[in-house]
């Protein structure tokens, strides 16, 4: 799973016929506490994340297919799955 932050959305008037009904977000990808890692990625949003919104990332194939109803032999790599509440890091002192 990855951390990262929406930023935008992706509108397509042409797809693939696998990808036809889904949402397209772009999102930077982040370090467990938060900051910006210094990557982009296009992803698909299962569960309507909006722009500033901190979210988890499936990157498993059979996830993302399982999400997706099932469906198997999509072109897509990265799913949101969750929206992010809070972060916290506990460490070993």
């Amino acid at each position: 799973m990855l951390l990262a932050e929406v930023i935008g959305s992706i509108y397509c008037t042409i797809k693939v016929e696998s990808i036809k009904n889904t949402k397209l977000k772009i999102v930077k990808l982040l370090n467990p506490d938060g900051t910006f890692n210094g990557s982009y990625s296009i992803v698909e949003d299962a569960i309507n994340a909006g722009t500033g919104e901190k979210v988890l990332i499936a990157e498993d194939e059979i996830a993302i297919a399982n999400i997706l109803n099932g469906k198997e032999d999509i072109p897509i790599r990265f799913c949101i799955v969750s929206k992010v509440d809070n972060i916290h890091i506990f460490k070993n002192e």
